[in-house]
């Protein structure tokens, strides 16, 4: 079986877009996953990358931060904010999924956190459908964001419809790498690939990340539960260390597929 795996940008991040696009393709990937951080405010390479990316070939856009205030509630204004511009650029690419994150709010607790983080869900929910546009959701496994669990983003989750459901290995391993009994796999519409340091798990941050099978993460654990759930893919490599950003690209690009195919056990789909 082949398997579907998309490059994030965040992986080469210092790469344009419409680059990456195609590195994407010279190695073997389906597609890749655009970063709002290089397209926000640079329309050329909005439309550079729109000018070749064929149908589903860019399968998500990252970045809406659900941000709640100190006491729970949905941040309104904030999220309407960054909303227009990220689903405008969906539209643009033909993003089918805008991903969207819990905050990070030191002394926030979960309980409080959770209502308001289901509020901006419906309301991101209602404006990307609008436009035939998916919102997914990722848990983020910081000691510093409420909802910090494959548990805890479950219940998030439950009974909203029309919300997927992105899992980051990274993230899984932050959050204790427990089962996955009560996570909706069904709901899963990608998952992150990615390693990490021997560290304590909850200290982790995005710029620790490594290729698969370079660090210490449960990743073959990881997948088997995935797959044992029915979860096959797509998979993608999403890294953020700025080590990486300094080397060949291309060269990253395929040290990274080769390393993604290695844990899912499949071949590339060229």
């Amino acid at each position: 079986m082949t398997a579907a795996v998309y490059l994030n940008g965040a992986t080469i991040m210092t790469t344009p877009t419409q680059r990456l696009l195609a590195i994407a393709r010279e190695t073997g990937y389906a597609g890749i996953e655009a970063r709002a951080e290089r397209l926000l405010g640079d329309g050329a390479e909005v439309r550079a990358t729109a000018a070749m990316a064929r149908p589903r070939e860019v399968l998500t856009l990252n970045g809406v931060a659900l941000t709640v205030r100190a006491d729970g509630r949905m941040d309104r204004a904030m999220l309407d904010g960054d909303l227009g511009p990220r689903l405008d650029i969906c539209r643009e690419l033909g993003v089918p999924f805008l991903l969207a994150i819990p905050p990070r709010a030191p002394g926030l607790e979960t309980r409080r956190a959770i209502p308001g983080t289901r509020d901006a869900l419906e309301l991101a929910r209602d404006r990307a459908d609008r436009l035939g546009i998916r919102i997914a959701f990722e848990f983020l496994g910081f000691s510093d964001c409420p909802i910090n669990t494959p548990a805890i983003a479950a219940e998030t989750v439950d009974g909203i419809d029309a919300i997927d459901l992105v899992l980051d290995s990274c993230h899984w391993h932050a959050s204790g790498s427990e089962p996955l009994d009560s996570y909706p796999v069904e709901r899963i519409a990608l998952v992150h690939l990615n390693d990490a340091p021997a560290k304590p798990p909850r200290q982790i941050e995005d710029a620790d990340r490594l290729l698969p099978g370079e660090g210490v993460i449960r990743l073959a654990d990881l997948t088997a539960m995935l797959k044992a759930r029915g979860f096959v893919g797509p998979w993608s490599l999403e890294t953020f260390n700025p080590a990486y950003w300094t080397e060949d690209p291309a060269s990253i690009a395929q040290r990274g597929i080769e390393a993604v195919l290695a844990v899912v056990g499949s071949e590339r789909t060229q």
